[in-house]
């Protein structure tokens, strides 16, 4: 039986990742080659298994491909990228308002759309900003405008974290923003009619709450993610506290536990009063309370914090622990959890790629595998899940790319029991009636939580990534844990996530590379010979929470093992090279930080301009097969903050890379005059993102690049790379390779060229036919 479940798991994964067509030829096959088989074998009852097995199998295939056939359906067609279309739905979720400046403000907002023909399938729901949005605009609110919008795409840096997968998830087929809308009469009172119940019981709630409280109770108690500010999301993060904001599957459980506690003690107090009254127990079915007690309470959480998808995953697989742990049922304890993530699967074949999916299988698995047939304390029964849980999540933490450290470690095992425990309950206690003496109390410890991150000790900076043998240490110790029931579970979990540390680039080993990030319309470029390492640009900043130091470099960082940096260059002071610098700083050590222009607010720069090449200061050896070479900029040409950027001859593994930054042909012209020998270079990365004005053709015949790379956004609005700069390229017969398209460009230590790309991908990253040019995939540099 386990062995179909999990083929039916398999086969619905698959599906997922192949066409229609495919899929139903492989069904065809299945089904053939299992009536094959009954023909041959003439055993009645097993034919009728290997018939309903292959059954089953091509079934979960066909459903996994055509329902993410369905969902590519939905998607915003590529031909209406940019393109200003009529929309009319009505909002859903939370308006995150901003203010820009102060005459310029942003909402964002998810739209529910109306029936539409905007795709195949229509849009279902898009997220959308207004910039100064009128007062009206409100949570169910409904609109009728103008929208300028694009398919979901994301970076292809080769990372865990799905950009696209999600938003199919989500059912969002397109981003973008409104240019013009009104208000409109809902045509869906339903809507409006949740929304505004749900707005009332807000205002009740937050009544008289401090602003300490209030944002806690905001925060953990609707899902608002919006009630915490950016330096708060900033110090959770650099804790590895962040998850505890969040609200997810173990503020689900712990809601779970203790209503299930509430509904015993009451239980038994009913027992004691049905003793007193001529009542049978039995029929009152007081052994049921409990449980169903932990059922709603946990249902009316999950309503109020959102019901969104991810937490109704989280109830579902707190329902089924509990039908393991209390239900008197025969079915194996790992046939059950099999099938619970069938039901999941097969509601959403897309879920597997999905973070929450294998956080929430893998602690459901680890609190059943390990409670059974224990005995536990009540001190013990609360405190001893919660670490495990931590523990058997480590791997896929690791897996996803969270950075954890043993200072995380540590701040997790204090502040989970407290936020769990105590500031949980009084969040929700501060919600209620009971608010007079809950909201002191709340406002007590969350200031003892923030003190608690704050008061943690400098400990060393010791990262646990893929490659880490304190990852294995992580699952060992999960292991020993399990070990009192039996040693196959834990050995079988050891090998698994020990191989998926030790396949990911040896251990403890830090990667050797040139790695251009796929940044959007910025430039990040990370190198390293397996020693030492170098960033050179940090990309843009998006926002006071998002940035692609945040969500690109610092990832691909702790991929390749890379947790310091020797050398940190940012080229100048535009945010599509800065962007994420205080990200990088706040993050990782550095050696040594170079800068074009001053960074307002860090410390510790140095001028690349001001180095004398004179005395060998703008050469700077890092290890044999690294060196870095500042190329002097006479200070007549820098006369803009473009042209104040640091250009840089990169020395790696006998391979020259030249990065001017945002340089343009004035520069050009300068440095060839003073001396066009030291820029001959392998790789150029084209000046300002591929801007007509750098990247002269003299300046290549000075170069004399075997290769030219452009690092921009894709379908940007500057129109980069220009069409006059790949001409003047293509006429110096020079190839060239651009991010956008591209994604994440390697090079090897053997000079290959390597184009994210170009590499399988899942179909819902594949890009059209027109922008496929991988021409230089495996190009080795001579």
């Amino acid at each position: 039986m386990n062995l179909t479940l999990l083929g039916c798991l398999a086969a619905l994964l698959a599906g997922t990742l192949i066409p229609m067509s495919s899929a139903a030829l492989i069904s065809a096959a299945i089904v053939s080659c299992s009536l094959a088989m009954v023909v041959i074998a003439r055993a009645r009852n097993s034919g009728l298994e290997i018939i309903f097995t292959s059954g089953a199998l091509a079934l979960s295939l066909l459903w996994g491909s055509g329902f993410t056939d369905a969902q590519l359906g939905h998607r915003l067609p590529d031909v209406l990228y940019g393109q200003d279309v009529s929309v009319t739905g009505c909002i859903v979720g939370e308006v995150d308002r901003q203010n820009l400046s102060a005459s310029r403000s942003r909402a964002r907002f998810l739209l529910e759309l109306h029936a539409n023909s905007l795709s195949i399938n229509g849009l279902r729901s898009v997220r959308v900003s207004w910039f100064d949005a009128p007062d009206w605009l409100m949570t169910g609110a409904c609109l009728k405008g103008i929208a300028r919008l694009k398919p979901p795409r994301s970076y292809a840096n080769g990372l865990s974290y799905d950009y696209v997968a999600s938003m199919m998830f989500q059912e969002i087929d397109a981003t973008g923003y409104l240019t013009r809308g009104e208000q409109v009469e809902s045509v869906a009172p339903g809507v409006l009619l949740g929304s505004g119940l749900a707005d009332k019981i807000k205002q009740v709630a937050l009544a008289g709450l401090t602003p300490e409280s209030s944002a806690w109770v905001k925060g953990l108690v609707f899902g608002d993610k919006a009630a915490f500010s950016a330096e708060q999301w900033r110090r959770v993060r650099d804790s590895g506290t962040l998850h505890l904001l969040v609200v997810s599957g173990l503020h689900v459980s712990m809601i779970g536990v203790m209503a299930l506690v509430l509904g015993a003690l009451v239980a038994r107090l009913l027992a004691l009063l049905f003793e007193l009254l001529p009542v049978n127990r039995s029929v009152v079915g007081l052994r049921a309370l409990p449980v169903a007690c932990a059922l709603v309470v946990t249902a009316a959480y999950v309503l109020l914090a959102g019901s969104g998808i991810s937490l109704i995953r989280a109830w579902f697989m707190f329902a089924v622990a509990l039908a393991i742990w209390k239900l008197p049922m025969r079915v194996r304890r790992a046939s059950l959890l099999l099938m619970a993530a069938l039901v999941i699967m097969i509601i959403n074949p897309l879920s597997w790629t999905q973070a929450g999916f294998w956080y929430s299988f893998c602690a459901v698995a680890a609190l059943v595998f390990f409670f059974e047939g224990r005995r536990s304390t009540r001190v013990s029964a609360l405190l001893t899940p919660q670490l495990l849980i931590l523990f058997a999540m480590l791997p896929v933490m690791l897996y996803f790319g969270q950075e954890v450290t043993l200072g995380h470690l540590i701040a997790n095992f204090f502040a989970i029991p407290l936020v769990t425990l105590i500031i949980l309950p009084l969040s929700l206690l501060s919600a209620s009636q009971l608010s007079s003496w809950a909201d002191p109390a709340l406002s007590f410890f969350v200031s003892f939580f923030w003190g608690l991150l704050d008061g943690l000790p400098e400990l060393p900076s010791v990262n646990l990534h893929g490659n880490s043998t304190l990852g294995v240490l992580a699952v060992a110790v999960l292991a020993w844990i399990w070990a009192g029931r039996s040693w196959a579970l834990p050995a079988c979990v050891s090998a698994i996530y020990g191989l998926m540390f030790l396949t990911s680039g040896g251990i403890g080993s830090q990667a050797s590379g040139v790695w251009l990030v796929d940044s959007g319309q910025g430039q990040a470029i990370l190198a390293s010979d397996g020693k030492t390492s170098v960033l050179i640009d940090t990309g843009p900043a998006y926002s006071d929470s998002f940035s692609v130091a945040s969500a690109a470099v610092l990832p691909l960082m702790r991929q390749k093992g890379i947790d310091h940096l020797d050398v940190l260059i940012v080229s100048h002071s535009d945010n599509d090279h800065s962007g994420g610098t205080r990200d990088i700083l706040e993050a990782v050590s550095v050696g040594r930080f170079y800068v074009g222009q001053q960074l307002q607010g860090l410390k510790h720069q140095l001028n690349c301009h001001a180095l004398s090449s004179m005395n060998n200061e703008a050469q700077v050896a890092l290890d044999a097969k690294m060196r870095i070479e500042f190329v002097p900029v006479p200070e007549r040409v820098r006369d803009g903050d473009n042209n104040q950027s640091c250009v840089v001859r990169l020395h790696w593994s006998g391979y020259r890379i030249l990065i001017p930054g945002d340089a343009d042909s004035k520069v050009e012209r300068a440095l060839i005059a003073d001396d066009a020998e030291r820029l001959k270079s392998d790789i150029l990365i084209a000046g300002h993102h591929g801007s007509n004005s750098s990247t002269s053709s003299m300046w290549l015949k000075a170069v004399e690049p075997q290769v030219v790379v452009f690092s921009a956004g894709y379908r940007n609005r500057f129109n980069h790379p220009h069409p006059d700069v790949t001409g003047r390229i293509d006429s110096e017969g020079l190839p060239y390779v651009n991010t956008a398209t591209s994604g994440l460009i390697e090079i090897t230590p053997e000079g290959q060229i390597k184009l994210m790309r170009a590499q399988w991908m899942p179909r819902w990253h594949v890009s059209p036919d027109a922008e496929r040019d991988f021409s230089l995939h495996g190009h080795v540099l001579e």
